[in-house]
């Protein structure tokens, strides 16, 4: 399989690195902004103008009917620049769910992704007795979510309003976070989606969210490439050094194989290849772990200077250790990749 990116793909790639690079650099991501912030909604409303949210959405639904692949270009980008807003659930989740009900999307659904696609809502999702909710107060709306992970259960969801949430420092402080507490009383939504389905848009999500830790990962590999070429030290810049030569090789290849990994599962859930079930596991695997090591490294390779919280290098760690939280962790992944490897 040619994992290298077409021309449209490569455009769309260019487009989104320039983007948020200027839109949602690192010193923003910092402030953790509430949605209240009227630059974050400016921001939500330029990124759907750029065509984002409507990557996923069926043509019928005037969106533009494109595939994984694009989805986690987009994802990555975002990544590398710790996009603080709930990208994965409005961009993927939902819009895959409305692909998947077919004709006959409850309008709750429908009228969700609508507003997503106009920049006028962003949703996160949780599942129903989650502990605790990300971007809280980052997102317009909170979607909860029955059944997200067991299939012998009626996937449901209901919308209720955003907790306002408190950024912090001992996790993530460039995002907002809030104990998830019960609505009184919402309004279901029946998603008529079968089981398959139901597990290949489990499967998309966490691929993206994959694919938003080789961003990090990326980001944190250039952040100390760039000071192992700039530090000098007995005469020379220390990257001519072995000690970090060889740490520097080591991430470069756990952030190469976790592209081509996320890269090889979005692919197969597009063109629905038999593999897609392991092809995404392995992705969860490599990118939980190249990202860890990346980030690990840059701090290593900054030395001192790398643990302090004037210095970039560990919003990389943090996210990329709540990401793959998020995820289950490595362990999880592996112990899926060996049993589907078995299977």
């Amino acid at each position: 399989m040619d994992f290298a990116l077409n021309d449209e793909q490569q455009m769309l790639h260019a487009s989104a690195h320039r983007f948020f690079a200027d839109h949602h650099p690192l010193t923003r991501a910092r402030r953790a902004l509430p949605w209240t912030d009227a630059t974050q909604q400016s921001l939500w409303t330029d990124m759907a103008g750029m065509g984002w949210m409507a990557l996923l959405v069926p043509e019928a639904h005037d969106g533009l009917g494109l595939g994984m692949s694009e989805a986690c270009i987009v994802a990555e980008a975002a990544g590398q620049q710790l996009l603080n807003l709930p990208l994965a659930g409005s961009a993927v989740l939902l819009p895959l769910w409305l692909q998947a009900c077919g004709e006959a999307p409850p309008d709750a659904l429908r009228d969700s992704v609508r507003a997503a696609m106009a920049g006028e809502r962003a949703f996160h999702c949780i599942a129903e007795g989650d502990a605790w909710i990300d971007h809280a107060g980052q997102a317009s709306d909170l979607v909860v979510v029955q059944g997200w992970h067991d299939d012998a259960v009626p996937l449901r969801l209901a919308l209720q309003p955003m907790p306002a949430g408190v950024a912090s420092d001992a996790l993530d402080p460039t995002l907002r976070q809030a104990p998830a507490a019960p609505a009184p009383a919402l309004a279901w939504a029946t998603l008529p989606i079968a089981p398959e389905a139901r597990a290949r848009v489990r499967a998309a999500h966490r691929v993206a969210l994959a694919a938003e830790l080789v961003g990090i990962a990326q980001a944190a590999l250039d952040l100390a490439c760039a000071y192992a070429r700039e530090r000098v030290q007995f005469g020379k810049a220390i990257g001519s050094y072995q000690a970090i030569k060889h740490q520097l090789a080591n991430a470069w290849m756990g952030v190469d194989n976790a592209r081509l990994a996320v890269r090889y599962a979005a692919a197969a859930l597009d063109s629905g290849l038999p593999d897609w079930r392991f092809a995404c596991a392995a992705a969860e695997f490599t990118a939980i772990e190249g990202a860890q090591q990346t980030t690990r490294t840059a701090i290593q390779v900054h030395g001192g200077m790398g643990f302090t919280w004037e210095h970039d290098a560990h919003l990389y760690l943090k996210r990329a250790q709540h990401l793959s939280t998020r995820l289950g962790g490595a362990s999880r992944a592996l112990d899926q990749v060996e049993a589907l490897a078995l299977a």
